[in-house]
């Protein structure tokens, strides 16, 4: 049964279907899709756009209509803009927002990469703050990814610009309690997309520098690197610049990480409870920037065609779920 929902906004549009799911089935090797395509589900982005979905069955994209807002397409109310970031004073144009998060009281977590910049919208207030920009008086240079842990703790991560021996890309934690960031991990190779396990203890770590996701064991005194997965390996390509560049990451309850290769159009799908990739997913376009679960589909933003996708992923888990 497939149903349209009618939006307000006629640049947007959604469309759900819900399908009957199949058998199981186990692959032991990597698998390409055989049966599901990405279908349109929403218009209106400029930019390269982050997603993800509120716990609400809300879906929040920035960059929706025009560059430095976060729209929310909605079942019920439609698709619009939910609030707008102003313009910094003196700039002629507002600045695109790459990652997107929201926390257990529905406050919504943006990066704004070239201030190097989290903000946090307050939907009891409408008003947008800067959370945080700086660190022991530095200002970060640029920012990639947000994510909200246990506690309404806040992880984001911050590239740089070098790699191989002389890396130095970081992610922090911003401390709810004492209102203050943390260096929580340092010389990661141009760290881009952070996600953490359902339970809050792992974080997943994409190090697009040298094409390889490591995970850490967060603790009360630090972290722990437990283990990293070498995509290179895991899609037997023999240099790390043939696997495309990471960008975000998300996670399922299954404990499958879902890795955008940014400039390839595709998605690498990771069992972290075996190490073992199950399948390379394609978008259908020559990139792919956000990604986000939504019910039992894998969205994703593709900014050549200022959209989002969706991918049915009955067909998928049936194909690997034990």
């Amino acid at each position: 049964m497939s149903f349209l929902l009618r939006l307000r906004s006629p640049a947007l549009l959604l469309v759900a279907t819900v399908w009957l799911a199949g058998g199981i089935l186990v692959a032991e090797e990597v698998a390409e899709p055989k049966s599901s395509v990405p279908e349109l589900f929403a218009t209106g982005l400029v930019d390269h756009s982050a997603i993800v979905c509120d716990g609400q069955g809300n879906v929040l994209a920035t960059n929706y209509r025009h560059a430095g807002t976060v729209g929310r397409i909605s079942s019920e109310a439609g698709a619009a803009i939910l609030f707008e970031v102003p313009a910094a004073m003196g700039a002629s144009e507002q600045i695109p927002l790459v990652g997107l998060a929201v926390d257990d009281d529905g406050r919504v977590l943006a990066i704004d990469s070239r201030q190097g910049k989290v903000l946090r919208w307050n939907p009891q207030t409408g008003m947008v703050a800067v959370v945080v920009d700086r660190i022991q008086g530095r200002r970060f240079d640029s920012l990639f990814a947000v994510d909200v842990g246990p506690g309404g703790n806040i992880y984001f991560s911050e590239p740089d610009s070098s790699s191989g021996d002389t890396a130095s890309g970081a992610v922090y934690r911003f401390e709810v309690a004492t209102n203050r960031p943390t260096l929580l991990v340092e010389g990661l190779d141009q760290p881009t997309g952070i996600c953490l396990s359902s339970n809050g203890k792992l974080l997943y770590v994409a190090e697009a520098g040298r094409a390889r996701i490591s995970v850490f064991a967060l603790k009360e005194s630090g972290v722990e690197k437990l283990r990293t997965y070498f995509l290179d390996a895991l899609l037997d390509q023999e240099k790390t610049s043939e696997v495309g560049r990471l960008g975000h990451l998300t996670i399922d309850r299954r404990g499958w990480l879902y890795v955008t290769l940014w400039d390839q159009g595709k998605i690498a799908v990771i069992d972290t409870n075996s190490g073992k990739l199950l399948e390379v997913i394609s978008s259908g376009s020559e990139r792919v920037f956000g990604v986000t679960l939504w019910q039992d589909a894998l969205l994703m933003s593709i900014p050549g065609k200022e959209a989002i996708f969706r991918l049915d992923l009955r067909p998928f888990i049936g194909r690997h779920a034990p």
